[in-house]
């Protein structure tokens, strides 16, 4: 089996939506962005799954760990000014840890999409055309379906039903994407595209603790193992423009239409979905 020069390179991108909005995406690019602090609102009022509360986490220790502690708010609330790691904190406490965030991060719009990385596939021993294949895994349509059961699912109205986005050319999707928001006001140094990197919270027990040492905003690019099968990539709008923060998060923006560079699938993919696609492969 060979071995992909760029693994983390991707070129297919979807998302788990609903009937009414994949519909409106199609038509006119409409997109919604949402926050990090949504996010955390919606795990604590329905569990993890589409929220998470862990969010945006710089840094965490055990709520009683007081020298760990000490050293971490030292490094991140500092007052001095020469500090670079110096963040306006947000602290919680959340099953018996202290996590630490910025409050900065928390508000900024974020729009997620689920990424087909080359690392993903089989790579091919030779060049040529091949045909290679993967799985998108069952727990990511449940986790975006709030785990409801199949039966509970074709209950609801049709409109409010699942639906899966498939952006099949992504570099186009982003070109429309920064075009508009250009027009909005924003330089394309305000546009953060990243794929999410997952971390096992747990690996060093209940009492353990974790720094992070992302810089603003990119802990944002930071989420527990546990949703690892999400596969997240990120827009994060990492601008100081208030009045295009509100205007992002209050309504959704059109980027045009997409039928070109895109389609949907209706309906509850309990099972997974299985993917396969022909590829054209070359030795470097």
């Amino acid at each position: 089996m060979g071995e992909w020069a760029r693994p983390n390179d991707f070129f297919v991108a979807c998302r788990l939506t609903s009937s009414k909005y994949a519909d409106s995406f199609l038509d006119t690019g409409s997109i919604k962005f949402n926050t990090p602090q949504s996010w955390i609102d919606y795990s604590k009022k329905y569990g993890d799954g589409r929220g998470d509360g862990y969010e945006g986490t710089l840094a965490f220790c055990d709520s009683f760990d007081f020298e760990r502690m000490s050293e971490l708010i030292g490094k991140y609330e500092s007052s001095c000014v020469l500090n670079p790691n110096t963040r306006p904190l947000h602290k919680e406490i959340r099953e018996g840890r202290l996590f630490l965030k910025d409050k900065r991060s928390l508000k900024l719009p974020c729009f997620c999409v689920y990424i087909l990385k080359n690392s993903m596939f089989p790579c091919p021993d030779s060049a040529g055309k091949h045909r290679i294949s993967t799985e998108i895994p069952t727990s990511y349509f449940r986790d975006f379906s709030d785990n409801l059961f199949p039966e509970e699912v074709k209950r609801l109205p049709l409109e409010d039903q699942p639906a899966l986005i498939t952006i099949f050319n992504f570099n186009e999707f982003k070109n429309r994407l920064y075009k508009s928001l250009r027009y909005l006001g924003l330089e394309d140094t305000e546009i953060l595209i990243k794929d999410v990197s997952y971390f096992d919270f747990e690996k060093y027990g209940t009492n353990g603790w974790m720094d992070f040492n992302r810089n603003y905003p990119e802990e944002l690019l930071v989420k527990n193992i546990r949703f690892k099968e999400q596969g997240e990539a990120r827009v994060i709008i990492k601008t100081k423009k208030e009045d295009i923060i509100k205007r992002l998060i209050e309504s959704p923006i059109e980027l045009g239409c997409m039928r070109d560079i895109a389609k949907v699938h209706k309906g509850y993919l309990d099972q997974g979905v299985h993917v396969e696609m022909t590829i054209d492969t070359y030795e470097k």
